[in-house]
């Protein structure tokens, strides 16, 4: 009987020391950049930021192809010996090259504003709170952090929550709720 006892008494620490365990806090991460462009990408604000995106593109590509024609241009001048010429397409390569760089400089700060102001819109922000709210209270999380915050040192992929955020924005969204 004195060894049910101990026995009795081991079992009894043992139990109330997962019973009163202290609760470990978790800690997600999520990904608001995917979550956008996965989710929202296909919302009029989306489509607008990407038909922007492509018509940078475009003009880029074009400025760098007058730029690369005025460079055969400049060679064949320099292969004729027309120092006015090349002198002369060196300046509009130079001007072509200035312009480029300043409207790459605009228009990609202008498409981060455009995306920015997406993440922030009380809308789009609010639906996005709550999914995460409630993906981190069903899931045991505590803290959820973005991903690309550069306090975070290290993460692993098990806490990043952004795939279970985005199915629950198109469950919720496909039952109108």
């Amino acid at each position: 009987m004195n060894k049910k006892t101990v026995l009795i008494g081991i079992l009894f620490i043992i139990l109330s020391s997962f019973i009163f365990a202290e609760k470990l806090t978790m800690i997600g991460v999520v990904d608001l950049t995917k979550i956008v462009s996965d989710y929202f990408k296909e919302s009029t604000a989306w489509r607008e930021i990407d038909e922007l995106t492509n018509k940078v593109e475009e003009t880029t590509n074009d400025k760098m192809n007058e730029i690369r024609d005025l460079q055969g241009q400049k060679i064949e001048a320099e292969n004729n010996n027309n120092d006015n010429l090349v002198l002369r397409l060196d300046d509009d390569i130079l001007k072509k090259q200035q312009y480029l760089q300043e409207y790459h400089k605009i228009m990609s700060d202008r498409i981060v504003s455009k995306k920015e102001n997406l993440l922030t819109s009380s809308g789009f922000s609010k639906e996005i709170i709550e999914t995460i709210q409630f993906i981190a209270e069903n899931e045991g999380f505590s803290i959820v952090l973005r991903k690309k915050d550069p306090n975070i040192l290290y993460y692993n992929y098990e806490v990043d929550i952004t795939e279970k955020v985005i199915e629950r924005l198109i469950l919720r969204a496909s039952s109108g709720n």
